[in-house]
C-alpha cells in the first residue's frame, strides 16, 4: 500500500516515471524501429498536442533548439511533419503531424505493442484489469498535467 504521505506520494510519482519510461524504452526496442526515440516523440507530442512551434518541441524533449530542427527537417524530408506559417506570428512556423506522420506512429505503437503482447498474454485477469485502470490513470493525470 502507498503512503499518502508527501514522501510517499513523491515515491510512487518517481517510480511511476521510472518504470513507465523503462516499460516504454524496452517496447520500443522490440518494435525494431530504426528512427530515433526523440523523432517518435515529436510525432507523438504532435499527435497529442497539435501544432507546435519548433522552440515550444525542444523545450518538451529538453534539446537544444538547432537538434530539434534538424530532427524536423529529417521528419518533414520523410513527409512525417510540415511547417505551415504560424498565424500569431509570420516571421515563425508551426510543425504539423501528417496523415503519413500518423500512421507511422500507429505502425510503431502496434510493432511495440507486439512485441510486449505475450509477457502481457501471461497475466491473470486481475493484473490486466490492474493495468487496463493503470493506463486511464496515467492517460488522466497526463491530461491534468498538460493543462497547467
Amino acid at each position: 500500500m502507498v503512503s499518502r504521505s508527501p514522501e510517499g506520494i513523491d515515491e510512487l510519482a518517481a517510480r511511476l516515471i521510472s518504470q513507465g519510461s523503462r516499460f516504454a524504452r524496452t517496447a520500443s526496442r522490440k518494435s525494431g524501429e530504426q528512427r530515433s526515440l526523440i523523432a517518435l516523440r515529436v510525432l507523438a507530442n504532435l499527435q497529442f498536442e497539435g501544432d507546435l512551434r519548433v522552440g515550444e518541441l525542444a523545450l518538451r524533449e529538453t534539446i537544444t533548439q538547432p537538434a530539434m530542427t534538424a530532427t524536423v527537417n529529417r521528419l518533414e524530408a520523410d513527409g512525417l511533419v510540415a511547417r505551415r506559417s504560424d498565424p500569431a506570428d509570420a516571421r515563425a512556423s508551426v510543425v504539423r503531424l501528417t496523415d503519413a506522420g500518423a500512421a507511422k506512429l500507429e505502425a510503431f505503437r502496434m510493432r511495440a505493442a507486439a512485441g510486449v503482447h505475450r509477457d502481457l498474454e501471461a497475466l491473470g485477469e486481475d493484473d490486466l484489469a490492474v493495468l487496463n485502470r493503470a493506463a486511464e490513470l496515467l492517460e488522466h493525470l497526463a491530461d491534468r498535467l498538460n493543462e497547467r
